[in-house]
């Protein structure tokens, strides 16, 4: 084999294994709903914010970062855990419209759920559906033709449990989103004019809940979960036609395909301590995750190429604290996730290497291995105050804050120059967020703001994402053929959602 056909070779293979590492993040985080994310552990790799535009479900505790470990959420647990519908003894109707957006119109959209839960003797049937258009980002949003500016997702989420015996309960529940886009894939496309989308997700989860008198509990959920998204992506490029001595447009369009299926367990287990409120809880959730189909993202340097596929293994192991006292409730989470995630590159033909025994086709020319060791810590607090006990209304505020240390080792082997490298890569986000809240005896209504982002955007210093040279990308092309001459720089942005929760009582 010629050393130029080898360098070609080398080139798209390690440009193979640059965009894996892209994709992950957009593959996996749209592959579950957003308040279901405890029980989904996945690998993310750039910043890249999808996660809000799942987020349909009703929660009391909104405002509070999401600490769930050792507080109880009325609205949110029945989705979380369908064996918790069980708690539900009264019927109830919400709708939670929101409304998210990414900096630098790079997405975001509207979205409206209703739903709500019915008990019927020791049945009680839960449900949720909501219509969302999501706001196109990239190119094609400066175009006249609606389906380029704008997508269309719909979601449906389907619940029943029932009481076994005292303290003992057992539930369904079954998601389906019919979706004509998913945040940040635009962004995946750098040299692209034009991209459609359209697929679907399912997720299946069976539940079961034991408690005991002294307000122990134990919860243990298996999930089944699958995404599937096509994208359709047009380029267009130019070239010289010497003959007439003028442009020429060429233009192209390339499929893409988005797999992923996750198996997982998730347990919690929650115990009271003390006379003063206190409760303490822990989790712990496995998943296993297949991607055997991963997009020809485009990004610097990359080359159109199908990719192959890839497994993952995810854990986490998480201890939380709450207390409820008089008015005040206050919560926090401190979470574990060791991920493991190996990708790599098939070779379509058997290859010949200088200095070495032939590459046989089908056999991985590069092999990726992921090492995450990321962490999660929540805090929340909520404040009631009775303005009028006789009326039972009720005015509260909540505060709350999400951090997320997301932290990866990369080991790349190149079977076909025979080299090893390693690359490290570390960012922070950030998700301050605070609501205001009003009861009136069974009414309830609720306003909630969130805010994803960097530590330097959340403070106005701008919402561009930096990371830290050697980027995933620059790393991956530096060793063998490419020599960038500046780090890599990925504008995730920052995302803001408003979202207002009504609640009332089905007599």
């Amino acid at each position: 084999m010629s050393s130029h056909l080898v360098r070609v070779l080398v080139r798209r293979t390690v440009a193979l294994s640059s965009s894996v590492v892209l994709a992950l993040p957009v593959l996996l985080g749209a592959g579950g709903l957003a308040p279901l994310r405890a029980q989904l552990v996945t690998p993310k790799t750039v910043p890249v914010h999808n996660a809000q535009q799942f987020d349909v479900f009703p929660s009391a505790n909104a405002a509070m970062g999401g600490v769930s470990i050792a507080l109880d959420d009325s609205l949110l647990d029945a989705f979380v855990n369908p064996a918790k519908g069980a708690r539900i003894r009264q019927g109830r109707f919400f709708t939670t419209p929101f409304s998210h957006s990414v900096s630098n119109a790079r997405g975001g959209g509207r979205t409206l759920p209703i739903g709500g839960n019915v008990p019927v003797g020791p049945w009680t049937f839960s449900g949720v559906f909501a219509i969302q258009q999501l706001d196109r980002s990239g190119p094609m949003r400066w175009t006249n033709v609606i389906s380029d500016r704008s997508a269309m997702n719909q979601y449906v989420t389907t619940a029943i449990s029932r009481r076994l015996r005292e303290g003992l309960s057992i539930g369904l529940t079954s998601s389906w989103g019919d979706l004509g886009a998913v945040d940040g894939v635009d962004l995946m496309y750098a040299t692209s004019d034009r991209i459609t989308q359209s697929g679907d997700f399912s997720d299946l989860r069976v539940g079961l809940l034991k408690e005991w008198n002294d307000s122990r509990s134990f919860e243990l959920l298996v999930l089944h979960n699958r995404f599937a998204m096509t994208h359709d992506v047009h380029y267009r490029t130019w070239r010289w036609d010497t003959g007439g001595r003028v442009p020429i447009s060429v233009e192209r369009t390339d499929r893409n395909d988005d797999r992923s299926e996750v198996w997982g367990a998730h347990a919690r287990y929650v115990a009271p301590y003390g006379t003063e409120g206190w409760r303490f809880g822990w989790i712990g959730t496995v998943n296993k995750l297949w991607h055997p189909k991963i997009p020809t993202y485009v990004l610097e340097g990359s080359f159109p190429i199908p990719r192959d596929p890839g497994h993952t293994t995810g854990f986490n192991l998480g201890v939380g604290i709450g207390r409820t006292r008089g008015g005040t409730t206050f919560g926090a989470d401190f979470i574990l996730e060791p991920i493991r995630t190996e990708t790599w590159a098939d070779a379509a033909k058997d290859t010949s290497v200088a200095g070495g025994p032939v590459i046989r086709s089908g056999a991985k020319t590069m092999e990726n291995s992921f090492r995450f060791s990321n962490v999660r810590m929540r805090l929340g607090l909520s404040h009631d105050v009775a303005a009028d006990s006789s009326a039972g209304r009720i005015f509260g505020f909540q505060l709350g804050l999400d951090v997320y240390s997301i932290n990866y080792r990369l080991g790349q082997t190149d079977n076909v120059r025979k080299t090893f490298r390693t690359q490290r890569e570390s960012w922070v986000e950030w998700g301050p967020a605070f609501g205001f809240r009003y009861q009136a005896r069974q009414f309830r209504a609720q306003y909630t703001f969130t805010w994803t982002c960097s530590a330097t955007s959340c403070i106005g210093a701008g919402d561009r994402v930096m990371v830290t040279s050697p980027s995933p990308l620059e790393a991956a092309s530096a060793p063998v053929v490419f020599a960038p001459t500046a780090a890599l720089t990925f504008d995730g942005g920052t995302v803001k959602t408003h979202r207002i929760s009504v609640s009332v009582p089905i007599r």
